[in-house]
């Protein structure tokens, strides 16, 4: 039987700039958020989610100038970034100076659950990118991304300053705008000194425990990236597994997509599945499990990277590291 294909063209991504609770907090202004297979944890109801069924899992991304932040927040399931374009600063920490990195194209970071982290873009502003413009994936683990994240309080309460109130339901509501809280929805209470505790018992002392650069050289390779297995760089069980497949300008070697629902995301270059249908950088395809064989393989014209997301029978939930844990 044919396995249902379905394509998320990265030029036909739709924006919500309106996405979260800090949407008009100093220093977030241009960010662009992006629901591409499942909700994630928007708290907007009228995003738009390009591909609603989800595999166990969730696929996002962020566009943001130059200089934009995105605030200090904790997760309840894997939190997993690739990045596209640009260059971004990750930190973490109850008041964000636990510890950084900077990631660029082809990089990938795997953060813990239950630590604060937040991600600015630090790309140079220049010429060709005048804004200095650049673009996220996020892996989300569990169909429902764990019910949303935890904002550090001072967030909400600056959020407030701006007529936005975030509901127990995870429901954004903007006052300024007219819109009123309804009855019987509680607005969500900033969390206590226990619950401090509790969202950022974790934190990260040696990046490169959580962190996979991409490889200076392209040459045809499969790396896993997340995984259960002793091979893969960052051994874990966050419900999924990521492999980067890359090949090396000329290379025509092919790769075999696997039986279980697999999500491809064409991170650099262009490749094309053995049905014709072709992926350009930052297309995405969700892909049915099935007995039916698909390769995939680069179009020439240059180097291509793609990142593979495939669910696992592990439990959506708290970082499970098989190599020690969050330190």
């Amino acid at each position: 039987m044919t396995r249902k294909i379905q394509q998320v063209k990265f030029s036909e991504l739709v924006p919500c700039r309106t996405a979260f609770i800090d949407t008009h907090n100093p220093g977030t202004e241009g960010k662009e958020n992006f629901t591409i297979i499942g909700g994630g944890v928007s708290e907007n109801p009228e995003q738009y989610v390009h591909i609603k069924e989800t595999p166990g899992f969730n696929i996002g991304g962020a566009r943001q100038p130059a200089g934009c932040t995105n605030s200090l927040h904790s997760h309840r399931t894997a939190e997993v970034f690739i990045i596209h374009s640009g260059s971004w600063r990750m930190f973490w920490g109850l008041e964000g100076n636990d510890g950084a990195v900077v990631l660029n194209p082809g990089d990938l970071i795997s953060l813990p659950t239950h630590m604060f982290r937040g991600f600015e873009n630090v790309t140079p502003v220049n010429a060709t990118n005048e804004t200095g413009s650049g673009f996220i994936f996020s892996v989300l683990g569990g169909d429902d991304s764990g019910g949303g994240v935890v904002w550090a309080p001072e967030v909400l309460e600056e959020a407030s300053n701006h007529g936005l109130t975030l509901l127990e339901s995870g429901q954004l509501v903007n006052t300024r705008e007219g819109e009123e809280i309804p009855e019987g929805i509680p607005p969500v209470t900033p969390v206590s000194k226990t619950g401090l505790s509790f969202h950022s018992r974790n934190t990260i002392t040696d990046a490169s425990k959580f962190v996979v650069k991409r490889p200076a050289e392209w040459v045809h390779r499969e790396t896993e990236l997340i995984g259960r297995s002793s091979n893969a760089v960052i051994r874990e069980r966050p419900g999924f597994e990521v492999r980067r497949v890359q090949w090396g300008n000329g290379d025509e070697i092919p790769w075999r997509v696997s039986n279980l629902d697999t999500v491809l995301i064409s991170n650099t270059g262009s490749v094309v599945l053995s049905g014709g249908e072709a992926l350009g950088p930052g297309d995405v395809a969700l892909i049915q499990a099935g007995e039916e064989e698909i390769d995939v393989k680069p179009l020439p014209g240059g180097a291509s990277e793609l990142f593979t997301v495939i669910g696992t029978d592990d439990p959506a939930g708290e970082t499970r590291l098989l190599d020690g844990g969050a330190k």
